[in-house]
């Protein structure tokens, strides 16, 4: 069943999402720490797509893959600069899929602070966008 919600609902979710996820990211590099940081890109990560049907929703459109979101985002310009997107679902895939044991989340990890730079910029188009609307 599709939940139809709306961005004002969404959009704190993700900025406190957003704001866990810096917090973990800042920490030391522990094996700990580096599990809550990929665990909080995979939760931002939903967050962020939730967010974005919602925005989308409310134009008309809806989206059936996760490429498709990122793509109606860049179209919008809600990106401060080029973003690579494609490697952001891919690494997310990976995170979602992987076991604790595997380490091939290295690479992932270390993206993680671009990735929220993208989910941050994001967030503040469309907190603009939103007061934009009301």
């Amino acid at each position: 069943m599709a939940s139809h919600q709306s961005p004002q609902i969404i959009l704190p979710h993700l900025n406190w999402s957003l704001a866990r996820l810096k917090e973990v990211i800042e920490k030391k590099d522990t094996d700990y720490y580096r599990g809550a940081a990929l665990q909080r890109f995979r939760l931002t990560y939903e967050v962020a797509l939730k967010a974005i049907r919602a925005f989308a929703e409310q134009e008309g459109k809806s989206f059936s893959s996760d490429e498709s979101c990122f793509q109606w985002i860049e179209e919008k310009q809600w990106f401060q600069k080029k973003s690579d997107w494609i490697t952001v679902i891919q690494n997310y895939k990976k995170v979602k899929s992987i076991s604790k044991e595997e380490k091939s989340t290295d690479n992932t990890y270390k993206q993680l602070q671009n990735y929220y730079s993208l989910f941050y910029d994001m967030s503040m188009s469309m907190t603009l966008e939103l007061s934009k609307n009301l």
